[in-house]
């Protein structure tokens, strides 16, 4: 299904003429239509590999402008002529797929699923989440997805057979079965919509959770221990769960012998407060460093763990940026400087202390002065 989407974005993409036709079914939807109920998009853009939050805006996109694509397809397709072969080849296998029964309850199961994790895939691609933060929230995800499960599927279903009436279906259709079916599921069932829930709903939502299990472990686990230091959560800690952070930080502790001690003294400082922080950084900040060593150093390795790979991506997408066709040959070294200058130029530049440094590391006869103040 989502294969069917990016040669859907493609068709559209590279072809002026095509576009222009799409604009004109849209126009000519959103002439029978109340203003509230009118479609702003008018480009369908190719589906995003990469970044969940661009999926989800092209599922939307799609499911708004599902009505004007199929009519330009068939126009493209089977009913107007000025057309070349290969626009009315792709246009009228397009059409196919997307009018398809199988199809149709896929989109809306992949459309309702990725309602879940839309929230959490923008927050998750952010700068600012540490680790604490977003096991809480993916836990609160994992368990909506296993909920929707055993809850959500009349929804689905109800949505994929108004879908299916916008493509002239007169229902959704079952496909053909036979007693060895290899090329795609063959589920026994009495019905349509019986055999979608079990060949498409639930093998993609257990897939899902799958999936965020085996995505986020290794976070559970070093949030699960960090738990235990957070001061809102330090009366429920326990010995096995200390020694547990020992085990698991002992190499990068300064002093991890005396790390029980320091447990203890952290219990006491926090036991008659009565706005105890919640989030690591709320901590580190209210935290001495130098009566709690150990502890502050564990908050401040969470505070620098990765929650995913966006930070990464980030630093290939700024890549056309530096090295572009103008700059295309330099050093390693000043590489990496103009990445990370780029990056985050969030933070501000002394220049003038950037001079003197310049000046102290490589001196010179000449007087570097500043002609402005002259």
């Amino acid at each position: 299904m989502l294969d069917t989407l990016t040669q859907l974005g493609l068709f559209f993409k590279y072809s002026p003429k095509r576009s222009r036709r799409l604009e004109e079914a849209v126009t000519e939807a959103n002439s029978t239509r109340p203003k509230s109920e009118q479609i702003s998009k008018s480009k369908f853009h190719v589906f995003c590999e990469t970044r969940w939050v661009e999926k989800q805006t092209t599922l939307r996109d799609f499911s708004s402008m599902y009505e004007p694509i199929v009519e330009c397809l068939e126009a493209i397709g089977q009913l107007e002529s000025g057309w070349d072969t290969k626009a009315v080849t792709d246009a009228y296998g397009l059409l196919k797929k997307i009018t398809d029964s199988t199809f149709i309850v896929c989109f809306q199961t992949v459309l309702h699923t990725f309602g879940y994790v839309i929230g959490i895939s923008s927050k998750l691609q952010g700068t600012s989440l540490d680790i604490i933060q977003a096991y809480e929230m993916v836990t609160h995800v994992k368990t909506s997805v296993s909920e929707a499960r055993n809850t959500d599927y009349k929804d689905v279903y109800t949505k994929a057979s108004t879908m299916a009436q916008k493509a002239g279906l007169d229902s959704l259709q079952m496909p053909r079965r036979c007693g060895r079916q290899t090329q795609r599921s063959n589920v026994p069932a009495d019905n349509v919509e019986q055999y979608s829930e079990r060949a498409v709903f639930l093998p993609f939502v257990d897939s899902m959770s799958q999936q965020l299990n085996l995505r986020f472990n290794t976070m559970t686990q070093q949030a699960c221990l960090a738990f235990c230091l957070l001061p809102n959560n330090i009366a429920s800690a326990t010995q096995e769960s200390m020694l547990a952070l020992l085990d698991f930080y002992r190499d990068d502790m300064p002093q991890p012998d005396m790390f029980a001690q320091e447990v203890q003294l952290w219990k006491q400082t926090w036991r008659n407060t009565e706005n105890k922080p919640s989030t690591i950084v709320e901590t580190l900040t209210e935290t001495c460093q130098h009566m709690y060593p150990n502890i502050s150093k564990v908050l401040t390795l969470l505070l620098l763990t990765s929650v995913t790979s966006a930070g990464v991506e980030r630093s290939n997408s700024s890549l056309k940026f530096i090295k572009n066709p103008h700059r295309s040959t330099m050093g390693q070294s000043r590489f990496n400087a103009l990445m990370l200058l780029f990056i985050h130029r969030d933070i501000k530049l002394d220049i003038e202390e950037i001079v003197n440094i310049y000046a102290r590391k490589y001196p010179r006869r000449m007087l570097l002065i500043d002609p402005l103040c002259e």
